[in-house]
């Protein structure tokens, strides 16, 4: 695994500017959908249900989870894994202390009613997926979940894509069970984490074709000019 191509369209502050406001908005997005009460994205399944049954907050859970993944990606690589990958650990510490601000700071978007925590849910998906996008546009380093996807596509010649399906729902297995066996009750496990597995995809690749539209009409426009 080696670190992101630098954008050559962006400074290094600016860089890390943007990706510290995609993880940021990423975090809303998160806490959106734990307030809808319909379930979350998968990756952040696990530090629900945790968080959930034990006094642990969701940010807390997951930034141990997402060290944890750091610390396997070393084991899995060893000799190969990029020591500026280590970075991942702090930017995993900053995810999940945002991801707690914005818990507290959404509060409000807690419902009953079964039709709003749709709309919460939806709106939620929709803001973790334009954070990815933002997230990943500086092309700086990965957050530790994406970082492990990689690692692990690598090593077993697996595609991302399948990968990072494959790594989603094992996640939201786990969870479920886990749900199960410690509450008796499916918590963060429900109809909107399918609809946010695909959603969020479904909004970064909506963006891109934007972007990618927005790119092709404005050279265009040049051109014409010229």
């Amino acid at each position: 695994m080696t670190s992101k191509a630098v954008s050559p369209t962006m400074g290094p502050v600016r860089r890390w500017l943007t990706f510290i406001c995609g993880v940021c908005i990423m975090s809303v997005g998160i806490a959106l959908t734990v307030h809808g009460q319909l379930g979350t994205a998968p990756i952040s399944t696990f530090p629900v249900v945790i968080g959930a049954a034990t006094s642990w907050s969701v940010g807390t859970v997951t930034a141990a989870m997402n060290i944890f993944f750091v610390g396997i990606q070393a084991l899995i690589l060893r000799r190969q894994f990029p020591v500026f990958q280590l970075v991942q650990i702090p930017v995993a510490v900053l995810f999940g202390t945002v991801i707690d601000l914005s818990l507290f700071l959404t509060s409000w978007a807690q419902t009953d009613s079964y039709l709003l925590q749709w709309v919460v849910t939806i709106i939620g998906a929709i803001t973790l997926g334009v954070g990815v996008y933002v997230e990943v546009k500086p092309k700086l380093l990965y957050l530790p979940g994406e970082g492990l996807v990689i690692t692990l596509s690598q090593v077993t010649g697996i595609r991302f894509g399948t990968m990072k399906q494959l790594m989603d729902w094992s996640l939201v297995l786990i969870s479920a069970v886990l749900s199960l066996l410690l509450m008796h009750q499916l918590v963060g496990v429900r109809e909107g984490t399918v609809f946010a597995a695909f959603a969020v995809g479904g909004v970064v690749k909506a963006i891109g074709w934007l972007r990618q539209r927005t790119l092709k009409d404005s050279e265009a426009e040049q051109t014409a000019r010229v």
